[in-house]
């Protein structure tokens, strides 16, 4: 497991890197490259492909150096969760980016003159190997539900007891969170740990932290042990986790960088707020999804399709033009 645990993890760095140099190479093109008597580098839909690649390259970095540090720690700490999160991640947002700076190269792209299409071919299989990344949503978010469940089970069973405390203070917690959206887990103020200029990003991840939170007590109350059973839902709640864990990192490493005076924090610092802002936004919709008989969740349709597909091993709608009157 260890062995695993290194090549997942290490494909943080290895990725940010491969990424850092995909940037410089497709920056130069897009600088000399003329379309329109401009520049590539002068139209928005190109920079907002740089910036994805950018923001990519910086959460992945940072979720490895955060992920670094963890195991480091004295003694032989269980990192094996936030490894999976890594891989995951860098995977796909590797993936991502090498397809956008692709897109931008053109026509070159493709030809075996550039290394751009080698970076493609190479990219597709940090999907697949160290564990394919269906089989580690499924280990991220199980692993983290299963504590989850024994913390749950262990008030349930103070409940039939008789327990009025235990059921007095799960009544209120739930009182609370429909009547407010304020969360403090004590991240910024006098006495926080964050930089200031990162406190909006870090109150949206204490919220998206404390919300998430309640909506693995409710899948818990409505799938009881049947949940391993519920891979759409599964995937959701690791996608929110590997969120959760990459805003956590990119705010802890651009707090630390402006704190100490590193060079161009300020970048490090618009990445951060731009990525959580993002994040932000994907975790409460995922979450949404996630409440009961929700109308933002299709899961039921996904399901049928697939079936309906499967079954026939085949595509099975008519062609339009199999009556033509």
């Amino acid at each position: 497991m260890n062995i695993l645990n290194s090549g997942r993890f290490s494909m943080g760095g290895a990725c940010a890197g491969m990424i850092k140099k995909l940037i410089g190479l497709t920056a130069e093109y897009a600088g000399t490259r003329k379309q329109f008597d401009k520049s590539l580098s002068e139209f928005g839909m190109i920079q907002e492909k740089f910036a994805l690649m950018a923001q990519k390259a910086f959460v992945m970095e940072s979720m490895a150096y955060l992920t670094a540090g963890m195991m480091d720690r004295p003694g032989v700490p269980d990192c094996s969760v936030e490894a999976a999160m890594v891989k995951v991640f860098s995977s796909e947002g590797s993936w991502l980016c090498v397809s956008e700076a692709l897109q931008v190269l053109g026509g070159l792209g493709y030809t075996k003159d550039y290394p751009f299409e080698r970076y493609l071919r190479d990219c597709r299989i940090l999907l697949i190997f160290e564990g394919t990344n269906e089989i580690l949503r499924m280990y991220i978010a199980l692993t983290g539900m299963q504590y989850a469940g024994k913390v749950l089970t262990g008030k349930i069973k103070e409940m039939k007891k008789g327990n009025i405390g235990v059921v007095m203070e799960m009544f209120g917690k739930k009182l609370r969170d429909s009547f407010t959206r304020k969360v403090d887990l004590g991240l910024t103020g006098n006495d926080g740990v964050v930089h200031p200029s990162l406190a909006d990003s870090t109150k949206k991840l204490e919220e998206n932290v404390h919300y998430f939170g309640v909506t693995v007590e409710s899948l818990l109350y409505r799938y009881g042990k049947t949940v391993v059973d519920e891979q759409l839902v599964l995937k959701r709640v690791a996608d929110i986790v590997i969120n959760l864990y990459a805003m956590t990192a990119v705010l802890s490493r651009a707090s630390r960088s402006i704190s100490i005076g590193l060079r161009n924090h300020d970048h490090e610092v618009l990445l951060a707020n731009t990525f959580c802002d993002e994040a932000f936004f994907k975790n409460n919709y995922s979450m949404a999804q996630l409440e009961k008989d929700a109308p933002e969740n299709n899961d039921d349709s996904i399901k049928k399709i697939a079936q309906q597909v499967l079954e026939k091993r085949s595509y099975i709608c008519s062609h339009p033009l199999d009556r033509n009157f």
